[in-house]
């Protein structure tokens, strides 16, 4: 299979970039519900600090934004590494996925469409497309902007995690519906 895209389809970096993100997106989100479910909130500043005791008052103790402790840096600094910090790095891996997604495609050509996409199925295929790269830098960006303490970001980060979800499942009925799968295979 060459490695760059071509009349022949989808080249093997495209293909690899791909699932590759599908992969970092959906353990993403997986570990950010399920993170929300063990920590109360974004698990840092309210409630219970990151691996403090609530105390009652709203300001957690120990580690973390509110704690007594001075140390607030990635757990992994400290010793430590819980699924925020999983969270995080993650949320800076698919960043770097995005932008590496971005200059593939800067510098490759895209294969021809597909004989089974109408013109309206191909603006609709690009349309996904360019809203779930987007969102491949809005998601994580607003949510490493919740980490650092800009609270007011959750409405945007919670809208994205919607947008991501109604793109994505266009992009799934068009793939799905015109029996696309194989060509990223």
């Amino acid at each position: 299979m060459p490695l760059r895209n071509g009349a022949h389809g989808y080249g093997a970096v495209t293909k690899a970039l791909h699932w590759v993100t599908v992969l970092a997106v959906a353990t993403q989100f997986v570990i950010g519900y399920t993170m929300e479910a063990d920590d109360g909130g974004h698990g840092r500043g309210r409630g219970r600090g990151r691996g403090g005791d609530d105390d009652g008052s709203g300001r957690g103790r120990g580690r973390g934004r509110g704690g007594d402790d001075e140390d607030e840096g990635l757990g992994v600094l400290d010793g430590g590494f819980d699924l925020l910090d999983l969270h995080v790095v993650l949320g800076l891996t698919i960043l770097a996925l995005a932008v590496t997604r971005v200059v593939w495609r800067a510098t490759t050509p895209l294969p021809p469409w597909d004989d089974r996409l109408t013109p309206a199925n191909q603006r609709v295929v690009h349309a996904t497309e360019v809203a779930l790269l987007t969102l491949l830098f809005v998601v994580p960006l607003t949510g490493l902007a919740l980490v650092v303490g800009e609270d007011d970001l959750l409405p945007l980060h919670v809208a994205a995690h919607v947008a991501f979800f109604v793109a994505l499942a266009a992009h799934l009925a068009m793939v799905l519906g015109r029996r696309l799968l194989p060509r990223m295979l």
